[in-house]
């Protein structure tokens, strides 16, 4: 979220979709009737001096932002769909998420952010959608999996699901690169930092693999770095 900023800079009244969580920094509520109470203490040791209003409403670092929270898979636009999901894996148990399927004509893209709630599951909630799976793109969770955990996932992407591209980035990690790699061939796509994919019938044209850097010149990418706006 760390461009955000940024973002909101360029356009104040973007929509951005966030998943809704009964805490966080979206700007969420809950009616203050979700706490016990103990009338027993003095007012300066309770919440809101004893007296909390019925809906409790909670801070945000982008007040003025137009946030849509989404809790239930929702079709935001004919064939944009925002998948929601909830982890059940340790570590980042009753995590919300959220991932983008786009339906194509060559079926659906997918983009995931960390796949917390596990990317087999994202996938199959995809398929929901249109079984023909054309790309996932994104962060898979597996940068501390064993080998047999990431052994077991790159065979579902592969010949269950059928996922006919890949472009893994993000917290997917190194050897899970290398399976996805290995599995997928031709249909391995770099998915770096300055990456672009064209989307179409023969998404590897035009892509590159990673043999070079993602960008030519870092001086411009320095550059850009450096600016504090």
């Amino acid at each position: 979220m760390a461009g955000l900023s940024h973002v909101l800079s360029v356009n104040p009244k973007i929509t951005i979709y966030a998943p809704k969580e009964g805490f966080g920094i979206y700007g969420s509520s809950l009616p203050s009737t979700f706490y016990r109470k103990d009338d027993s203490l003095p007012e300066e040791m309770r919440y809101y001096s004893g007296k909390p209003p019925k809906i409790m409403e909670f801070g945000t670092a982008w007040p003025t932002a137009n946030f849509q929270l989404i809790d239930q898979t929702t079709e935001i636009m004919p064939g944009i769909t925002l998948i929601a999901l909830i982890s059940d894996l340790p570590g980042t148990k009753e995590l919300k998420e959220l991932s983008l399927a786009v339906n194509t004509p060559d079926g659906v893209v997918l983009v995931v952010g960390c796949s917390h709630p596990g990317i087999e599951r994202i996938v199959e909630a995809a398929t929901v959608i249109n079984p023909k799976i054309h790309l996932v793109a994104g962060g898979f969770h597996l940068v501390v999996a064993t080998d047999d955990a990431i052994e077991k996932i790159v065979i579902a992407l592969k010949d269950k699901f059928r996922v006919e591209n890949i472009a893994p980035g993000h917290c997917t990690g190194e050897p899970t690169f290398a399976a996805l790699k290995k599995a997928f061939g031709a249909r391995y796509i770099y998915a770096g930092l300055g990456t672009s994919l064209v989307i179409g019938p023969d998404i590897n044209s035009n892509v590159r693999r990673g043999e070079a850097p993602a960008l030519d010149d870092f001086a411009v990418y320095r550059k850009l770095a450096s600016r504090e706006d």
